[in-house]
């Protein structure tokens, strides 16, 4: 019952929010659907509500002691394409670990090689980033979740770049947020196959000044493969 609440909770305040919409210059609800206050899971809100959320939860709830496959490995291969000019082409690998603290939520923490290409960006970069996911669907053969989680990247070079229509450059060091939806579907009895489409956000919360805060904004899909250990 206290588990419906809280999902009740959570749906409602998205619900409610989205009159009080506010995206930034060329995104439509459709590109960016939590890029609204005071939800906006940009940089440190994409961390810091997934994590105010697990508290509630775990404070509310109780723990299930006969969960079994509490922990797992993934590695999984992302495509993201950037919807605002000079709409970057955004690779990746993510490889992470996963820890069911109850049959409805999880954590986990991300190790990320992301690869930067356009007409002006071509850079590699390394993320590491937290996550909770939250399950509507947990059973043994799949699972469907929704999962978000903001971190830090760093690039080899400055990102994103000026371009001929923003003057403006980025920093090496940025944060990182994803969220978006997934599924898992077993194949063996400890073995899944994972994939989702997600959102991707990187920028450095204006830590120089707007000035050197292009951003990026991208949408896309993963697939991969999770191991129960």
């Amino acid at each position: 019952m206290k588990t419906t609440v809280l999902w009740v909770v959570i749906f409602t305040t998205i619900c409610t929010t989205h009159t009080q919409a506010q995206y930034a210059y060329g995104d439509k609800w459709y590109n960016n659907p939590l890029g609204f206050e005071p939800v906006k899971l940009h940089t440190s809100m994409g961390f810091v509500i997934p994590a105010a959320v697990v508290g509630t939860c775990l404070l509310f709830t109780k723990n299930n002691p006969e969960l079994k496959n509490r922990i797992s490995i993934y590695n999984e291969i992302g495509l993201s394409w950037g919807y605002k000019y000079p709409n970057t082409f955004l690779p990746q690998n993510n490889t992470g670990i996963n820890y069911q603290l109850r049959k409805f939520m999880s954590v986990g923490v991300e190790c990320d090689v992301v690869f930067a290409k356009d007409d002006f960006n071509a850079t590699t970069g390394f993320a590491i980033r937290p996550f909770a996911r939250f399950y509507p669907i947990n059973t043994e053969k799949w699972r469907l979740y929704f999962e978000s989680g903001g971190g830090l990247i760093y690039t080899l070079t400055e990102f994103p770049k000026a371009t001929n229509e923003d003057s403006r450059k980025g920093l090496k060091l940025n944060g990182i947020t994803k969220y978006g939806i997934g599924t898992d579907i077993n194949i063996t009895k400890k073995t899944a196959i994972m994939f989702g489409i997600r959102h991707i956000h990187i920028s450095n919360g204006n830590t120089k000044g707007v000035e050197r805060n292009p951003s990026h904004d991208s949408n896309g899909f993963f697939i991969g493969l999770s191991h129960f250990l």
